[in-house]
């Protein structure tokens, strides 16, 4: 009996806990080169080198079951001292095919400081990021 219900237990942890690959919530990473095939930043950062090119990824957690499917994903980078002054907007498309979104940020385009991307659904916030330019 003891032997029964841990088997059980095992079982039962093994496929809630298997990683399976899908995203499971969305992310933003910032780095300098992306994997291609798996298509992640490679050695993402918090901190990066302002003469550099930089590269943002975004991916999106599939919409699964009872969720609705979004319409509309915007990406905003603002500096972190003035969250109002959005210094780029980029309107993602979604359709089937969409699992993420990748853009380059020019070397020197911004000054020195901390920056946030921040990612909406359908107008809701679903994740931010905060990044220092050195």
């Amino acid at each position: 009996m003891i032997l029964f219900i841990v088997l059980i237990s095992i079982v039962f942890f093994f496929f809630i806990l298997k990683d399976d690959g899908e995203i499971k919530r969305d992310n933003i990473e910032i780095g300098y080169k992306t994997n291609d095939e798996s298509q992640q930043i490679i050695d993402p950062k918090n901190k990066v080198d302002r003469n550099k090119e930089l590269i943002v990824s975004t991916h999106f957690k599939d919409n699964l079951g009872k969720e609705k499917q979004n319409k509309k994903f915007v990406l905003k980078l603002a500096n972190i001292k003035d969250r109002s002054n959005v210094l780029m907007e980029e309107t993602i498309p979604n359709d089937a095919g969409t699992s993420g979104y990748e853009f380059k940020i020019s070397p020197g385009k911004l000054s020195a400081g901390k920056y946030q991307i921040s990612l909406y659904r359908d107008n809701n916030l679903s994740v931010e990021k905060v990044f220092t330019f050195k």
